[in-house]
């Protein structure tokens, strides 16, 4: 999709949709060359969305910018075997998708340190028409991208788009939150969303996506989906935040 200062290419992750923003003085002054990449965007710590980024800065020097504290969620005893089960699941889940056909290993650092840290509306360093949204409720520490110029919004795993079905990530570890995160998408009204899982990667927005969301949020969820439930609670984070929510 192209812009009047941007181009959005998107293509097939591990077990996600990736996009990659290619801004004009990379395209024409440029070679677009690995190394002329100017930041990775980092929603949050699971291994589809995170897994990369501390690659890309140790091989090419790329820095990384995140949510505020999102190293919490894998921090002590508890993060480290919520890091493991994440990792564990996410390679599960690209079997289950047929996408990983070798088995491949997911495992990467836990801590990514971001060299830039978000908070909620703290503008995209080198990309300051893209800002930070605050988006807990699949965990604590999650963040969307807003272009409000373009109308774009990148949801990361806010919702996912299934056989033109919008459902809610596995896991929701804080419904509340997440309701309010996604009638917080209805506030913005974006031109079009940017989804990370889904079979078209960019979808125009409609309220009826974030009501339908909201209603599976609100349905029982099956015993398959609690299992997942169940091996998303090692980190203290989530007691801690459950607390407050």
């Amino acid at each position: 999709m192209k812009f009047s200062n941007f181009k959005i290419h998107t293509y097939k992750g591990y077990v996600q949709n990736n996009f990659l923003i290619e801004a004009d003085f990379i395209r024409n002054s440029l070679g677009r060359d690995i190394h002329d990449l100017k930041l990775t965007a980092v929603t949050h710590c699971h291994p589809d969305h995170q897994g990369a980024a501390v690659l890309l800065r140790d091989k090419y020097k790329i820095p990384a910018a995140a949510p505020r504290d999102m190293d919490l969620w894998y921090s002590g005893i508890g993060g480290r075997l919520q890091h493991l089960s994440d990792t564990l699941q996410s390679q599960f889940m690209a079997k289950q998708m047929k996408q990983n056909p070798k088995s491949e290993s997911l495992f990467y650092k836990r801590l990514l340190h971001p060299d830039y840290k978000l908070d909620d509306r703290s503008p995209l360093p080198f990309f300051s028409d893209w800002e930070a949204v605050s988006a807990p409720g699949h965990t604590s520490h999650n963040i969307m991208f807003y272009n409000k110029k373009n109308g774009l919004l990148y949801i990361a795993d806010t919702m996912i788009s299934s056989r033109g079905k919008f459902l809610p990530p596995v896991p929701v570890l804080f419904p509340s939150a997440m309701k309010e995160t996604l009638l917080k998408i209805k506030i913005l009204k974006p031109e079009m969303i940017l989804f990370a899982h889904s079979d078209t990667p960019i979808i125009p927005y409609s309220d009826e996506m974030i009501d339908e969301t909201i209603r599976r949020i609100n349905s029982k969820d099956s015993l398959f989906i609690r299992f997942f439930y169940l091996l998303s609670k090692f980190t203290g984070e989530y007691r801690r935040n459950k607390e407050h929510r």
